[in-house]
């Protein structure tokens, strides 16, 4: 990778900046998402029925991305797709500007610029994050708050770094339960370095005990009083086999699973691990790591110590699939050890101008997806809410084998799953055939059909001219209906 000609990169200048261009960034993407489409994608619409108070929601989560929601509802006046949008990209500029402080913190001014060149550089962020993604995004926040305020306690911070570990630890806890992972991998990793391990397990150290102890006993609670399925519910994920895989699957043992493991690894981390090595090449002598040695150790063996807790998991429940986001809180601090362990002179520049036009590319291709191509968050719920409403003014439960499908119509219509049940259903799904086994299954054991059958025909609400036909159906049922949520 050749350098571009021109003067040394003034690290302490693009320092200064980075928190204004974050904000930019986290702008532009929600005023582009806001244009884009006023209807919500899959993960998005997952939350519409739930964002009542409870201590564990649908699809095994915890709590506190629906609480999210559910505050960002109460102050837009319930408006879903501006809320879901604001929830999800806050946490993003989050994300992206505890990544920068706590590798600015810990290696100096080019550190925290690397560690944003490299999350240019991992798909999950530049890409998947800002179009999709729920509590993934709230655990990769997580994660990395904690990484920050132990970059604090570096500092001497004391008491105030305790609390934010506590606190970044509780709230990745209440994200999603994979989380723990990545806990437990960074305190091993802790104990096992010398000078870290004095620097955190002080008498201080309880105070993060307590916050943690007192913000997630309520959840051990509930989950204790709730079937095993809502709180692991989540798990039989890994067990969907992968066609491509299902050679090296072995009877009792997850080899299938490993590779999938280490095929998801690599995407999430590979590409940027391969640009940093790249872009050292031309350097000689090639400059120090940044910051200190046992801080890249720890960062190190917490992401190694995950990988193989994870592994061992895999292999003995005999799983066989692990998609990439489950490697979020594992892989969290990447951007930050690629920025600390592999640092730049001649090829900066270079991963500078490529890093900054991914950071471009990425939105556009998102915007011309949506505006060209058949985006499911741009098919015709509206027309099919309107016709609903004309034909049932009275509310009822909007379900379908989509929680797209159900959450979008619900939420144009104001019925419930918004807020809450009714005893009537109203069964959505999309085309002109007879619904299928997965749409029958949504619909309450005592449901009868008490209206005909309506199809509603229209255009996708973008450029394509592409047409979309649903179908509709009420049923009167005096039960609650089955959860319909999945997403991540």
């Amino acid at each position: 990778m050749a350098s571009l000609d021109g003067p040394a990169i003034d690290w302490s200048k693009l320092a200064r900046y980075a928190p204004r261009a974050i904000v930019l960034y986290i702008l532009a993407i929600f005023i582009l998402r806001l244009f884009l489409s006023r209807f919500m994608e899959i993960d998005e619409a997952q939350f519409v029925g739930e964002v009542a108070f409870a201590w564990n929601y649908g699809n095994s989560h915890p709590p506190m991305y629906n609480w999210l929601v559910r505050l960002a509802l109460e102050l837009t006046g319930w408006n879903w797709v501006f809320a879901v949008a604001l929830v999800r990209l806050s946490l993003l500029g989050l994300y992206h500007w505890l990544t920068f402080d706590a590798a600015r913190r810990l290696g100096g001014d080019r550190a925290g610029i690397l560690a944003l060149v490299a999350s240019a550089l991992l798909p999950q962020i530049v890409w998947m994050s800002i179009q999709t993604t729920a509590h993934t995004i709230l655990v990769l926040t997580a994660s990395i708050g904690l990484v920050h305020s132990f970059a604090l306690l570096r500092e001497g911070k004391g008491v105030k770094a305790y609390v934010l570990f506590g606190i970044w630890a509780a709230i990745g806890a209440l994200a999603k339960y994979n989380f723990f992972i990545f806990l437990g991998s960074f305190l091993i990793a802790a104990a096992l370095t010398p000078s870290v391990r004095r620097q955190i397990f002080r008498p201080q150290f309880l105070v993060s005990v307590i916050i943690f102890v007192a913000a997630f006993t309520p959840v051990v609670v509930a989950a204790l009083n709730a079937p095993l399925a809502a709180t692991a519910g989540r798990m039989y994920k890994l067990s969907a086999a992968i066609g491509y895989l299902e050679s090296f699957d072995l009877p009792h043992v997850g080899i299938d699973g490993l590779a999938s493991l280490l095929i998801s690894a690599f995407l999430w981390a590979g590409p940027a691990l391969i640009f940093f090595r790249v872009g050292r090449v031309r350097d000689h002598p090639r400059p120090a790591p940044d910051g200190d040695s046992d801080v890249r150790m720890l960062l190190l063996r917490t992401i190694l110590i995950g990988l193989g807790a994870f592994a061992v998991l895999v292999f003995a429940a005999d799983y066989h699939s692990v998609a990439e986001r489950y490697m979020a809180p594992i892989l969290a601090p990447t951007a930050i050890v690629l920025a600390l362990c592999l640092p730049q002179v001649l090829g900066a520049r270079n991963l500078l101008v490529i890093a900054g036009c991914l950071y471009v590319l990425a939105p556009l291709a998102v915007a011309a997806i949506a505006l060209f191509g058949t985006a499911r968050f741009n098919f015709p719920f509206d027309a099919v809410a309107q016709a609903i409403r004309a034909q049932n003014p009275t509310p009822a439960n909007i379900v379908s084998n989509r929680q797209d499908d159900a959450g979008n119509v619900a939420a144009l219509l104001r019925w419930p799953p918004e807020r809450g049940e009714a005893s009537d259903v109203v069964l959505v799904w999309q085309g002109s055939d007879a619904p299928g086994d997965g749409a029958l299954t949504r619909l309450p054991a005592d449901a009868k059909p008490v209206g005909p059958v309506t199809r509603v025909t229209a255009r996708v609400r973008n450029f394509s001219g592409a047409l979309r036909t649903f179908s509709f159906q009420r049923y009167s049922s005096r039960l609650q209906t089955p959860d319909q949520n999945s997403g991540g």
